[in-house]
């Protein structure tokens, strides 16, 4: 298992309770695949944020130095860069890991072949920007969310940016604190939800919404 401080597993279950409360108010229950897909969604995203907040701005760097943008023929941007995949799901070797070594962690070792293919996610997330496929998860229709990756950033980041600037967390902690919830979240409920697919659902909300314009969700800036 990866260690934890206990300051990251304070801040992420908290997290993942401001989710589930969140879902109880307006469903009357919780359902597992929105939240982790939830979790997901503001997991990549806040990568994005970290290294505009704890890197670009502190040391007034030019974006395009780090964050390659995309536009699309109906004028929407999207950002590539080989920092945000390190944060997303490159770094397995190395404290602070990625988004994708806190969520594969908790998966047995015999049960890791079932783990889906990141590669894939990446090149499919890059090939439907801009359409109306993009960061809509590809799941068996039993556990599709209620609740798709984009919306989730719309509904919730302004919630959840003021959880952790009220917890006086730097940005740079975000995407692995948001990673640890979904890490609780898989672990908590293994026995509703097999732990690949629990994976599989949040690296494909995890990595589309990792590449979205933050000027286009509330409290992104």
């Amino acid at each position: 298992m990866l260690p934890i401080d206990p300051e990251r597993e304070a801040i992420g279950r908290t997290m993942a309770t401001v989710l589930m409360a969140n879902e109880i108010r307006r469903r009357g229950q919780i359902h597992l695949e929105t939240i982790l897909t939830e979790i997901g969604a503001l997991a990549g995203f806040a990568a994005q944020i970290s290294i505009r907040k704890s890197i670009i701005e502190p040391q007034k760097i030019d974006p395009d130095e780090i964050l390659s943008e995309v536009v699309t023929k109906n004028g929407e941007k999207f950002y590539f860069s080989d920092m945000l995949n390190w944060i997303v799901f490159e770094n397995l070797g190395t404290p602070p890991y990625s988004i994708w070594a806190y969520v594969m962690d908790v998966v047995p070792s015999a049960s890791r072949n079932l783990l889906p293919d990141v590669a894939d996610i990446v090149s499919y997330a890059a090939r439907t920007v801009g359409t109306a496929r993009f960061g809509v998860p590809r799941l068996p229709a039993a556990h599709m969310p209620q609740t798709m990756p984009r919306t989730a950033l719309e509904e919730h980041w302004r919630t959840i940016r003021e959880e952790f600037e009220t917890s006086k967390r730097q940005p740079e902690e975000w995407p692995y604190d948001l990673a640890y919830a979904a890490q609780w979240q898989m672990q908590t409920n293994r026995d509703r939800l097999a732990l690949p697919l629990a994976a599989t659902i949040v690296m494909e909300s995890a990595i589309p919404m990792s590449k979205v314009d933050p000027r286009t969700v509330p409290g992104g800036r």
